[in-house]
């Protein structure tokens, strides 16, 4: 298994939202194509990454829009309003589509992150999450 690449496990056509795109809708897509993460990229280009979205940083919103005492329902709201480009994390790990699989399970389990975007030669190509890692080694 160790062996394994990134390129043959990796999804090559990833959803990406363009930064301006509300998490309303962000959310709509993580939850009706059943995936953790999302690219988010420019507005005026889909290949310059601007971060990674996913259900733990919209799970963290609405955990701080809960945690008001007044205006919850208000708060909630405006959360989905907000915009694909202020929340994703920017702090972003990447892989090369020639790395092996021992790499991607290492950095998610050092920086405890579960979706990862994969370059080749300087172009975004593709991403892969701990779902597609667990599907080759436990199934």
């Amino acid at each position: 298994m160790l062996d394994i690449v990134i390129e043959n496990i990796m999804c090559d056509h990833p959803i990406k939202v363009r930064e301006s795109i509300l998490i309303g809708s962000v959310a709509h897509l993580l939850l009706r194509h059943q995936i953790n993460g999302i690219l988010v990229v420019k507005d005026n280009d889909e290949n310059k990454l601007v971060g990674v979205l996913t259900t733990t940083d919209l799970l963290r919103l609405v955990n701080a829009a809960l945690c008001r005492r007044t205006q919850r329902l208000k708060a909630i709201k405006k959360v989905g309003l907000m915009k694909a480009g202020q929340v994703a994390s920017k702090k972003v790990f990447s892989l090369n589509k020639h790395d092996n699989i021992m790499k991607a399970v290492v950095l998610m389990h050092r920086k405890n992150i579960h979706t990862i975007p994969v370059y080749d030669k300087g172009k975004l190509v593709g991403i892969i999450g701990k779902h597609d890692i667990l599907n080759i080694a436990l199934i």
